[in-house]
């Protein structure tokens, strides 16, 4: 789709979404946990707004560790880890090796009970499409840290990878549920396929059809994979990961990893119904809304990404930075070129989830996302 001819408007308070009173109150009760959005007015919320970033209370009661002395997040610079370990604080264990003739034995049992059953494709495959996302973002660091000058901390991390994920999770969202289970091969590749490489379909063995009929006789859908609830999940656990290794938190100490946690999962279900609302106004049928889709887009990347970046005293919007270090001059005013890449890099990314088929979804084959400016 053709972006915007502008996208300065999207600075405005008229980039707040369209939300009745009506409707405020149908997500109190249907999301219980959810605030109300920062980006409405006062007139609809009802209440001062709050900004997206400030944590709910002051950030130094969030630190647990005594070593951080300043209020200033943490910087970060690794590479997520995922799968994400059960203690981030342990060190790596080494990896195992084992002979051809014990490798052969234990993929045919593994076969035998139930590599390709739909609870655990569902939880490989999903796993195979996180693993392309933090290589995704790995792969474009350049663009997001470098080029567009966002701090190296744990929000930044989040509204990056998350949005990768929405992009993912709207073509999970239309998979349908009666997709034959794709019988993946073993071994498999740890990161997405190509379209088209999924394996033929092929007669069920005894297991799939003992597990067709389990899924019969406990009223479950015969092949709804939850692929979309697997996915939150494992980007959640990693999310998890980076909190304690950003508060420097023991696996015994819950309250304020879960406090955090809780924090974000709402910010996510947010930028959630925000890009359904771009969405909503692409697939409408009223032209005039088909017009200002792209807008709204650059203004969720504005909210979500930049965090209304060029406004604030010192033009860095709600963005923190790291001890030491602040946005670099004049980025305020590239921004609005850097918006327009990501909007065309989200529509271009979304047409291509849309042409895999669904048994290549099923399968994990869905291809890696490729840079921003491309």
């Amino acid at each position: 789709m053709r972006p915007s001819t502008s996208i300065f408007p999207l600075l405005s308070s008229r980039s707040a979404l369209p939300y009745s009173s009506a409707t405020l109150r149908l997500l109190s009760t249907s999301l219980p946990r959810l605030q109300t959005p920062p980006s409405l007015p006062k007139s609809i919320a009802g209440s001062p707004t709050t900004p997206a970033t400030s944590p709910s209370r002051p950030p130094s009661k969030h630190i647990a560790n005594p070593k951080f002395l300043t209020d200033r997040p943490v910087k970060i610079t690794h590479k997520p880890v995922f799968p994400a370990p059960h203690n981030p604080f342990a060190p790596t264990p080494a990896p195992k090796t084992y002979n051809d003739l014990t490798l052969r034995v234990l993929r045919r049992v593994n076969k035998i009970l139930g590599y390709n059953r739909r609870r655990r494709t569902t939880a490989r495959e999903t796993g195979r499409m996180m693993k392309g996302i933090v290589e995704a973002v790995e792969y474009d660091k350049d663009f997001w840290y470098g080029e567009c000058d966002l701090p190296r901390t744990f929000h930044t991390f989040f509204t990056i990878h998350y949005l990768y994920v929405l992009m993912t999770l709207v073509r999970l969202r239309a998979l349908p549920n009666y997709v034959p289970n794709p019988l993946s091969p073993l071994p498999q590749s740890a990161y997405p396929g190509l379209p088209g490489s999924t394996t033929p379909v092929q007669r069920p063995s005894i297991i799939d059809t003992l597990d067709n009929a389990g899924c019969y006789f406990s009223r479950v859908k015969q092949h709804d994979y939850r692929y979309q609830q697997v996915l939150l999940t494992h980007f959640f656990d990693i999310v998890e990961n980076e909190i304690r290794l950003m508060l420097g938190v023991e696996i015994t100490r819950e309250g304020e990893t879960m406090k955090r946690l809780r924090e974000y999962q709402e910010r996510g279900n947010f930028a959630r119904m925000s890009l359904d609302y771009v969405l909503g106004l692409t697939k409408s049928e009223d032209k005039g809304d088909n017009e200002i889709a792209d807008a709204e887009l650059a203004s969720f990347i504005w909210r979500f990404i930049f965090a209304r970046r060029g406004t604030g005293k010192d033009l860095e919007g709600e963005l923190t930075y790291p001890e030491g270090e602040g946005m670099k001059k004049g980025k305020e005013l590239e921004m609005a070129e850097q918006i327009e890449a990501i909007v065309k890099f989200v529509r271009r990314e979304l047409n291509r989830l849309d042409e895999v088929g669904d048994r290549d979804v099923v399968g994990g084959n869905v291809g890696m996302f490729g840079k921003v400016r491309q």
